[in-house]
């Protein structure tokens, strides 16, 4: 049995359900600041979707990316399309677990304790989007250079 094309598959899939719940994202807080009763609802939504199924799928892209270069016998440090990357997720992990993922959980906290119109709640929204997008970005930029396959320098 061939496993690359089958680990190829997953390694797709896993980033096109991480890439398109991110995605998703700008629809759950549109919808939420449109009707502002259903805002908490949207956010913990997102906060729920970004938990158990965009970061899973970027953690299961990681994994079968790894294994595709082994099973392919690249060297991921000789690859400038896998290893840049790869630093760009180690990035967008950083970015993610340390900022992003606090700054929802925040987010909840305050607009369930002072409301959208607190000072604290505008200046939390305005953080959460520019790091969703800066991980939007980082996340994009990763699928043009794995699809394009520049021929970028490597070490």
């Amino acid at each position: 049995m061939a496993w690359y094309p089958i680990v190829k598959f997953f390694h797709v899939l896993t980033a096109i359900i991480a890439v398109g719940f991110n995605l998703s994202y700008i629809v759950w807080f549109a919808k939420g600041k449109m009707e502002q009763s259903h805002l908490l609802f949207a956010l913990k939504g997102v906060k729920l979707m970004d938990d158990y199924i965009a970061n899973p799928c970027y953690i299961l892209s990681l994994l079968t990316g790894v294994v595709l270069a082994w099973l392919g016998g690249y060297n991921i440090l000789a690859t400038g399309w896998i290893f840049y990357p790869l630093i760009i997720f180690a990035i967008m992990g950083i970015v993610a677990f340390g900022f992003y993922s606090p700054t929802l959980s925040r987010q909840i906290a305050i607009l369930k304790e002072q409301g959208t119109e607190s000072p604290a709640y505008e200046a939390i929204d305005k953080r959460q989007i520019l790091l969703g997008i800066i991980l939007f970005f980082l996340a994009l930029l990763i699928v043009v250079i794995m699809v394009v396959k520049p021929a970028l320098p490597a070490f």
